[in-house]
């Protein structure tokens, strides 16, 4: 299993629109093919496809930074695979992979516990939205 980026190989759009979606709220169609489009095709971030030994696209993370610093701007398991330490094995790659020391992501009350989990420091945002807490996620990387 390892961390593929998107469009280097022929990944099913599709199956990458669905793992996206799990990690964008309000997933239309065409908001998830904008951003795949606008966002990781043709700007500046980049987006890394969790493949297994047949190919299959497992999980999804996306980010945005240069350096030895990045910000999560997405991360997503297939449902049928999660808790089964994908979401550990992505970050772990793409920290070895973009040669990373930091590591930051925004997230809401359903993922901060991954990010504690995995060992990130959580920050408190308060109510960035009526009646929705957001988290400030950081991990520095040795």
């Amino acid at each position: 299993m390892t961390l593929v980026k998107y469009g280097s190989r022929s990944i099913p759009t599709e199956r990458v629109k669905q793992l996206l979606s799990y990690a964008v709220g309000s997933a239309t169609d065409e908001k998830l093919r904008n951003i795949l489009e606008q966002v990781y095709l043709q700007g500046d971030f980049k987006l890394y496809v969790y493949i297994d030994s047949d190919d299959s696209a497992l999980g999804i993370i996306g980010f945005e930074g240069e350096g030895v610093s990045a910000e999560i701007l997405h991360i997503a398991v297939d449902e049928h695979k999660r808790n089964c330490g994908i979401g550990r094995r992505m970050i772990d790659e793409l920290l070895m992979l973009e040669n990373l020391f930091e590591l930051t992501a925004e997230t809401d009350r359903d993922a901060v516990g991954f990010y504690s989990k995995y060992g990130f420091e959580i920050q408190s945002l308060g109510e960035k939205y009526p009646g929705v807490e957001r988290f400030h996620c950081r991990l520095l990387f040795r």
